[in-house]
């Protein structure tokens, strides 16, 4: 008989079909030892990532890809150059050829990044992982897969569980300490229930040239078809790779159902597609959900770029000027979505002109703080004037249609095909306004949310490298400056127009938009990332930034909107939501069907 009696202990590890088996060898007759598989529990919570507009790959009808944005880091960066390079030449004519919603499928062909998640890539790309963008949200679900399923471990000497990696460690913190305004950390039987759960996290990439109407449809479709299916039918999934045969797994068909409901995450306009899915398509596999960074409200940014393109390298690839903007977002619902709503701010007025020479605050001109009662839809997005969302001038670079008549005109040239283009445009604002009523403060119990609250670079707190951003305003409001007093009127019209931004009048006033001014992260402002604080079923809201709420590890220069994820704090905020999340999860209680 073997001398020792100490048990022994086998751990499971995961198939390429994700199940969690154990090899347990045949020992001799006389080794009485017990032989223990520490095995993870049957039951299974999904966590489905919805990633911002532009985040999903997309693909045209024929396979050929409409849009697979660039991976900014190390391992992309020689194929991010040379769709700089692409971009830099490619006219808005075939930039909104490529995007065509009636055209535009989700795209899963995209490179995989398994990070810390200890998966195969067979695993994840049947997860749809290759449906979003790799770099600004692999290495965060790699983690999320990782912490959530290594929360504790069972130590035999002891007789019982010890928590390890995040959970004994920041998972020890207040949320307070991580931007939150108050609460408790988790506690010891939290951690416990959550661990009696695997947490498997899958992607959810969409087009998001649709509607977000229609983009939750889709969502909610992927979680009862394809997602729970999985887990409680035993139905496989497959998914076309970068190879000619498709990824699958599958599992056994089990005794009873493993997995009730998902977790959503959200990052941006991922927000508002999640805010379908529970509150217009009323999902009911949905258990909570985490937004990351979203424009609960719009933000005026759309606007901004709809005028005057994008900023820096990114109007390399979201668009350089007017003419690309236009020409895609009046044939992209999801896009216009992101406008400021009836309640962004309050109801107050986002859309201004400022006589530089005025004393600072004082707004001036003849109807120009806008919108007016609270109805930018009126006032701002269907009108014509110099300061609408697509003036008089600007009618030509609309492409509703999408038409290859006009195949060899350049870039500002007449996309409209010869018809009326505002008529289709105010069909669309009207989609628009009736899509921002439909989820109004409207929010799935529970929900958690974080957001950017940073400006200015502190040089005390976070003096940042050589190339590190000067601050991280965005547009809570969009202001055209000039100089010209009581000259300026509301029904003046444009003179000449360079689209980025700078305009000058019939009556001879120059006008450019100022700078940013709000803290937010770069992109969504403080306004509308803060809107869901005091609405029904928001448990929880973390405020990131030197400008948000002053706690211990907010102390680091806020980040970016678009790599929020890649963030400490936002890492902290979504565990904490899930582990919070996951206590109403009762289904591994029940008993196998008989």
């Amino acid at each position: 008989m073997s001398a020792s009696t100490d048990p022994v202990y086998h751990s499971t590890v995961t198939t390429p079909d994700g199940d969690q088996v154990a090899k347990a060898p045949l020992t001799p007759a006389d080794d009485q030892r017990d032989k223990i598989i520490l095995a993870k529990p049957p039951e299974v919570i999904p966590v489905l990532f919805i990633p911002g507009i532009m985040g999903s790959n997309l693909k045209k009808k024929n396979g050929s890809v409409a849009w697979r944005p660039p991976n900014l880091d190390a391992r992309g960066a020689a194929d991010a150059i040379a769709q700089l390079f692409e971009y830099l030449f490619k006219s808005t004519i075939k930039r909104a050829k490529e995007l065509n919603t009636e055209e535009a499928q989700i795209d899963p062909r995209g490179p995989i990044d398994a990070g810390s998640s200890a998966l195969n890539e067979n695993i994840l790309r049947a997860r749809r992982w290759g449906t979003v963008l790799r770099s600004s949200y692999h290495p965060f679900m790699g983690k999320l897969q990782n912490h959530l399923n290594n929360l504790s471990r069972f130590i035999p000497a002891a007789g019982k569980a010890e928590w390890q990696g995040w959970a004994a460690g920041d998972g020890q913190d207040e949320p307070t300490q991580w931007g939150a305004p108050q609460g408790a950390a988790l506690t010891p039987e939290e951690f416990k229930h959550a661990a009696n759960y695997q947490f498997d996290v899958w992607a959810g990439g969409y087009n998001w040239l649709q509607g977000n109407r229609d983009s939750g449809e889709a969502i909610r479709d992927y979680i009862e078809q394809v997602i729970l299916p999985f887990y409680n039918e035993g139905k496989a999934v497959e998914v076309q790779g970068g190879g000619e045969q498709p990824n699958r797994i599958q599992r056994a068909k089990p005794v009873r159902p493993l997995a009730e409901k998902v977790i959503v995450v959200t990052h941006s306009m991922g927000g508002l597609v999640s805010r379908s899915l529970t509150e217009i398509h009323c999902c009911d596999k949905v258990l909570g959900v985490v937004h990351g960074v979203q424009p609960a409200t719009g933000a005026p940014d759309t606007y901004k770029r709809m005028r005057a393109g994008a900023d820096g390298i990114a109007q390399l690839f979201l668009g350089r000027n007017a003419a690309d903007l236009t020409a895609i977002l009046t044939q992209a619902q999801g896009g216009m979505e992101l406008l400021p709503t009836a309640d962004y701010n309050g109801g107050r007025p986002w859309l201004k002109a400022r006589d530089q020479a005025a004393p600072p605050g004082e707004d001036w001109g003849d109807g120009l703080s806008l919108p007016l009662n609270g109805d930018p839809y009126e006032d701002i997005y269907k009108s014509d004037k110099w300061y609408g969302l697509v003036p008089k001038n600007n009618e030509k670079l609309m492409n509703p249609a999408g038409t290859a008549e006009n195949e060899g005109a350049g870039s500002g040239g007449d996309m409209s095909g010869g018809r009326n283009p505002r008529g289709p445009l105010e069909d669309l604002i009207d989609k628009v306004k009736q899509f921002h009523d439909d989820i109004r403060g409207k929010y799935k119990a529970p929900t958690y949310v974080f957001y950017g609250a940073q400006g200015a670079r502190d040089p005390e707190k976070d003096k940042g490298g050589l190339f590190a951003d000067k601050n991280r305003f965005s547009f809570g409001q969009v202001v055209w400056e000039g100089r010209g007093g009581g000259q300026i009127q509301a029904n003046a019209a444009i003179a000449d127009d360079d689209q980025n931004g700078e305009i000058e009048l019939t009556n001879g006033v120059k006008l450019r938009i100022a700078k940013a001014d709000a803290p937010g992260d770069g992109t969504v402002p403080w306004q509308s990332g803060i809107a869901p604080e005091d609405k029904s079923g928001v448990e929880m809201v973390f405020s990131h930034g030197h400008q948000g709420r002053s706690c211990e590890h907010n102390q680091k220069f806020g980040y970016d909107h678009q790599d929020a994820y890649n963030d400490e704090r936002a890492l902290y905020a979504t565990l904490y939501a899930i582990v919070k999340i996951a206590q109403s999860a009762q289904w591994h209680k029940k008993k196998e069907s008989q």
